[in-house]
């Protein structure tokens, strides 16, 4: 199944779309053929895209995906090739906002995307974009409830984070507190980022017992 379709079948309430206006001051030429449109946005998504070896790299990585669609006949001389390469650009950065805003605790790369010319729900002619984002880190999907983070309250329950802990604890079920929500957003981004540099210094720690492991290069019996 094409990255289009996925995105097509995803119940995200959030829905990229492209300005489909120009500034009637606009005075450079506006684009009006299909392909010189694919062709520009392409070309952007290519230069955000991240290589093969990448890829490679970050396969089976935990990843988001979303779509952005715009109608032909809003986008047809209507835009110019500054314009329109701008309008892709703020459509991906509005993208990784939206996912940083759910899944702070990540690192998010584009990966892949897929481009094509459909016809949208409402039978219009429309360009879509599919974009997968990749969390380079691979951390774990926080999760809600009623709009507040679940934390795991078991990850420590010693020294400094014990009353804090115990107060999310008490709270966190019932309580639509503003503040409350913001000291949970505070607690899971201080712990992730904890967690994160723990896993960083037991990797290395785990190079420099595999590079000593074993018989000194080029030595023989």
């Amino acid at each position: 199944m094409s990255l289009i379709d996925k995105a097509s079948r995803s119940k995200s309430p959030y829905k990229m779309m492209l300005t489909e206006k120009a500034s009637v001051e606009d005075n450079d030429s506006y684009i009006i053929q299909p392909t010189i449109l694919m062709d520009i946005l392409n070309d952007e998504m290519e230069k955000m895209c991240m290589d093969k070896k990448s890829k490679k790299e970050f396969s089976g990585y935990r990843t988001q995906l979303k779509k952005s669609e715009w109608k032909l006949k809003g986008m047809l001389n209507h835009v110019d090739d500054t314009i329109y390469r701008d309008q892709i650009n703020k459509t991906i950065e509005g993208m990784l906002k939206h996912i940083k805003l759910v899944q702070p605790n990540g690192d998010w790369a584009v990966m892949e995307y897929e481009t094509d010319i459909r016809k949208n729900v409402q039978g219009d002619d429309s360009i879509m974009l599919a974009v997968s984002f990749v969390d380079v880190r691979n951390e774990k999907d926080l999760k809600y409830r009623n709009g507040v983070p679940v934390v795991d309250v078991n990850v420590d329950v010693t020294g400094s984070n014990k009353e804090l802990i115990e107060a999310i604890k008490s709270q966190s079920d019932n309580s639509d507190d503003g503040e409350l929500k913001d000291l949970l957003k505070q607690f899971i981004s201080m712990m992730a980022k904890k967690e994160m540099q723990e896993q960083q210094s037991s990797i290395k720690t785990k190079k420099v017992e595999e590079k000593f492991d074993g018989d000194p290069e080029g030595f023989s019996e």
